[in-house]
């Protein structure tokens, strides 16, 4: 779902869609870990998205709340969970080099420019990062200004990535998870697995009786 920087003003613009929209539906969907064992029915999902976008100088500034569920894989039974997401977030978005910090990238600096009093372009870029730090302090989040390549917003993008910073290193079932046996791969969750039952034999078990 891509909005177009010439649609949007200095005037709000509340955008809202559902699980209804498919753009939406697959946007989440991309986050979760199993999603190509997903059967259709467990894809389907409620989801609620608000958007409120407008510009600030030369900065489009994209705030909104999601509510859904992703499917994680638990990083100790390798079973599938589902965790609740309700998010507000805030993001600045730029399609001048200059003001989102990346045009050094683009081009070498020339040293005659070195000393040069501060532009227009500049001055933006310093009004801005203060906007961002504003912006920062009333969210609760640091704000940086991401660079945009192309003309428009693709609000598809920013759903997913909002949803792919509540993904933790190390996602968890339960914090109560006991995981799964190192040697059969039982789901200790379940029950008991019969390893420690087994006798082990390696070629040292016969010194395991030996008196000094």
């Amino acid at each position: 779902m891509k909005i177009y920087l010439h649609e949007i003003t200095d005037q709000e613009t509340e955008l809202e869609f559902t699980q209804d929209e498919p753009w939406v539906l697959e946007a989440v969907c991309r986050v979760d870990e199993d999603s190509e064992t997903l059967p259709p029915r467990k894809k389907m999902r409620p989801i609620t998205t608000s958007f409120s976008l407008r510009k600030v100088d030369d900065v489009v500034v994209v705030s909104g709340n999601i509510e859904t569920h992703i499917h994680l894989l638990c990083s100790r039974c390798a079973n599938s969970f589902e965790r609740s997401c309700k998010i507000h977030f805030s993001g600045l978005f730029c399609k001048d080099p200059v003001m989102a910090g990346v045009a050094h990238l683009q081009r070498k600096p020339d040293s005659r420019e070195r000393g040069r009093p501060m532009g227009q372009n500049q001055g933006f870029a310093r009004h801005a990062h203060n906007y961002a730090e504003d912006e920062a302090v009333s969210s609760g989040q640091d704000l940086d200004i991401t660079y945009l390549s192309e003309d428009s917003i693709d609000l598809s993008d920013v759903t997913t990535e909002q949803l792919q910073l509540q993904v933790p290193f190390q996602p968890l079932c339960s914090d109560a998870c006991k995981g799964m046996c190192t040697h059969c791969g039982t789901d200790l969750n379940l029950g008991r697995c019969a390893c420690s039952k087994i006798k082990s034999s390696h070629p040292f078990s016969a010194l395991k009786d030996l008196k000094l």
